[in-house]
This record gives C-alpha cells, sequence and structure tokens, in this order.
C-alpha cells in the first residue's frame, strides 16, 4: 500500500526511541518538517551539516569518525543504524561537534532543521526526559571506548567488538573493512590483519567476504573475560 511522505516520516519516529511515547497529535504535527535524504556508500555528513540539521536514520548504516589531518589518523567510536538519531551534541550548545558521519552501505535518512529539535525540546517533557537518556547512552559510550584503550590490549579489544556486533545463532558480524574495524579499536589496519589471522588460526572465526562468522563463541568470550564483565 503506498505511503504518503508523512506517513512514511511518522512511521520511522514511532520506531525511534529519541521520539518513543510521544502521542499521535505530536507527531501529525512535526512529520511536515521533516525532508527525505539519501546517501551513497561512503559519502560524509560533516560537522558543518550536523550543526545545521538533526537526522533520524530509516535504513542503512553510519561510521562517526573523528579525522586528524596532521596524521591522517582516524577513530571510529561507534557505529549508527536504523532508527537511530544524530547529532545530539550541537542541540545543547549550539557548536559544531568536530565528527564525521560516513555511510557504510546506501542510507535513508530523514532529516530536519536543529532549531525545531530544541523547541520541542523546552515545550515537551516526555522529549526532554528522551533527550537526556540519550545522552547518557552516548556518554556511557564513550567511556567504556576509552576505558578499552587505555586499558585492554588489541586482541581484547577486536574480540570484544566482534562479540558486540554479532548476532543471531550463528554469531554472524557484518562485513565491515579492516580499516573500519582498526578505527574501532583505535589501532592500525596491520595489527587487526594479523589478529584476525589468528582468531581464525585458532579456529574461533570464519572470515568470509560478506561477513564474519564466529564458530567458536566460548573461546571468543574467554579472550574478553578477564578484563570484561560479559
Amino acid at each position: 500500500m503506498y505511503k504518503t511522505k508523512d506517513e512514511r516520516v511518522i512511521s520511522t519516529l514511532k520506531k525511534t526511541f529519541f521520539f518513543s511515547q510521544m502521542d499521535d497529535a505530536f507527531f501529525e504535527m512535526v512529520a511536515p518538517h521533516f525532508q527525505e535524504k539519501k546517501l551513497r556508500k561512503s559519502v560524509t555528513i560533516d560537522s558543518e551539516n550536523t550543526l545545521k540539521y538533526f537526522y533520524v536514520i530509516v535504513e542503512g548504516n553510519l561510521k562517526a569518525s573523528y579525522y586528524n589531518p596532521e596524521n591522517a589518523r582516524s577513530i571510529t567510536p561507534f557505529l549508527l543504524s536504523e532508527y537511530q538519531v544524530f547529532d545530539i551534541a550541537p542541540i545543547i550548545d549550539k557548536k559544531e561537534n568536530m565528527i564525521d558521519y560516513i555511510a557504510l552501505d546506501t542510507c535513508i535518512l530523514l532529516k530536519i532543521e536543529s532549531h525545531y529539535i530544541r523547541e520541542w525540546i523546552e515545550k515537551y517533557p516526555q522529549l526532554n526526559t528522551n533527550f537526556l537518556l540519550c545522552i547518557t547512552k552516548k556518554f556511557r559510550e564513550m567511556e567504556e571506548f576509552s576505558r578499552s584503550l587505555v586499558f585492554y590490549d588489541t586482541k581484547t579489544r577486536l574480540a570484544n567488538l566482534l562479540l558486540k556486533q554479532g548476532s543471531g545463532s550463528l554469531k554472524t558480524t557484518n562485513r565491515l573493512s579492516q580499516e573500519t574495524l582498526s578505527e574501532m579499536i583505535g589501532s592500525v589496519r596491520t595489527i587487526v590483519t594479523r589478529d584476525l589471522q589468528e582468531l581464525k588460526k585458532d579456529g574461533i572465526i570464519v572470515d568470509k567476504r560478506a561477513a564474519i562468522i564466529i564458530k567458536d563463541l566460548e573461546k571468543l568470550k574467554e579472550r574478553c573475560a578477564k578484563y570484561i564483565d560479559l
């Protein structure tokens, strides 16, 4: 059945935690303010854009990356997928958050001018609560990421990342490039290649073109158990 643009927007917003527990009147009021946007693989949404606009992911995956032009190094503290939102920081202080969002595949997004979100957070207590919970979750993610860089070796960080990304009975991790994996554990590609080869040699994973399949979940957990509460 064909849906209008506003119906598609409402359907997405109702599945998004940021807008949870809002009533139908709210969704009908806000839907016309959203625009639909298609993002091709590898296209970047930079900090200038996220200062002006707030985004909701309808389909696809993006990585959030910091880039240092002095040494051409990138670090990726988290990934984003459908029904997640970005960027939250500029809503608070109206300043650029120096992070780029890069499409890992073809993405469908909703975007809206940030000032609307700011106004609605001030007006609706439930949205304000959701906003604070989203900030807290992101803070916890960054805290965990920082702690892992300080206390865990690269093998432990990679094993933990594979466990977190894994899903389903076979624990299949969607195919991320070795470059992205290295950015997510604060390392370099050569180290990730070495560690993946070691996991394959030990019979813990099968590294296929489309995915990494975790064959021995218990052994992979052992790589993390003494450092991380699983």
